[in-house]
C-alpha cells in the first residue's frame, strides 16, 4: 500500500471510479467525504519511514501525532509531530499509519480491543508487517461500521512467503471497504535500483576493512 493508497481510501477514488463505470457521474457518489486538512494523522513506530510520512502527512494539512517509545523527544520535536501514548493514538486518529516491524510484542498488536478505540470514521493504513494486523478484528470491525475502510501492504497470513496461498484464505481481499497491495509500498524503480546499489557498496565497505554505514548488530 503507497502513501497515496491513503488518499485513495479517504477521497474515496475507487467507488467514484466504479460508480462513473456504471455510467453514474454525481459527486453523491462517494458521500460522506471529509477533508484532509486538519484531520490527524497517527503514525506508530516514528523510525525513518514514519517520519517521511509525517512529512507528507504534514504538506497534505494532517495535524501529525505519533507513538513510538523507542525515539527521542527530540526527534519528535524536529519531525514536528506530537508524542502521545498507544491509547490516544488509537482515539484521536483520523488515519492510523502502522509502521511497527513484526516482533513477538507487536505480532496481533492492533486486534479487537485496538480497533474498537478508534473512530469509526477512521481509516487503518498498514505499510508494515501483516502479521501485526488482527485481519479477522479488522474485517469485524468494517462489516460491524466500526472503522470507514483499510489499506493493507501485507496480509496477516503473509502470501509473500508462502506457495499454496490463494486469495479465498483472506478475509479482506476483495472486501468494498479494503485495498490490498503486494508488499510494494517501497517499490519503484528507482528504489529498486538504489537498494542494489547500496547493498553493494556495503559489502566493499566490510571487505575493504571499513566499518559498514548501517550495521544492524555491532556485536
Amino acid at each position: 500500500m503507497r502513501r497515496d493508497g491513503l488518499i485513495a481510501l479517504t477521497r474515496k477514488l475507487r467507488d467514484y471510479d466504479h460508480a462513473v463505470q456504471d455510467g453514474v457521474w454525481r459527486w453523491q457518489s462517494g458521500r460522506p467525504l471529509f477533508r484532509l486538512r486538519g484531520s490527524v494523522m497517527g503514525i506508530l513506530s516514528l523510525g525513518n519511514i514514519g517520519r517521511a510520512i509525517a512529512a507528507r502527512g504534514q504538506a497534505f494539512g494532517f495535524d501529525v501525532i505519533a507513538h513510538d517509545p523507542y525515539v527521542d523527544d527530540d526527534v519528535f520535536t524536529a519531525a514536528g509531530v506530537e508524542r502521545v501514548s498507544f491509547d490516544e493514538l488509537l482515539r484521536r486518529s483520523d488515519v492510523l499509519m502502522n509502521q511497527v516491524p513484526l516482533t513477538d510484542a507487536t505480532r496481533g498488536l492492533i486486534g479487537a480491543d485496538e480497533l474498537r478505540a478508534m473512530k469509526p470514521t477512521a481509516y487503518l493504513i498498514n505499510t508494515g508487517r501483516g502479521p501485526t494486523v488482527d485481519n479477522h478484528a479488522l474485517r469485524d470491525a468494517l462489516d460491524e461500521g466500526r472503522l470507514a475502510g483499510a489499506g493493507l501492504d501485507d496480509l496477516s497470513e503473509e502470501p509473500a512467503k508462502r506457495r499454496d496461498w490463494t486469495p479465498a484464505e483472506s478475509p479482506l481481499v476483495g472486501h468494498a471497504k479494503v485495498i490490498v497491495t503486494p508488499h510494494v509500498a517501497y517499490y519503484s524503480e528507482a528504489a529498486i535500483e538504489t537498494a542494489r546499489t547500496f547493498a553493494s557498496e556495503e559489502v566493499v565497505r566490510v571487505l575493504a576493512g571499513e566499518p559498514p554505514r548501517t550495521p544492524v548488530n555491532l556485536g
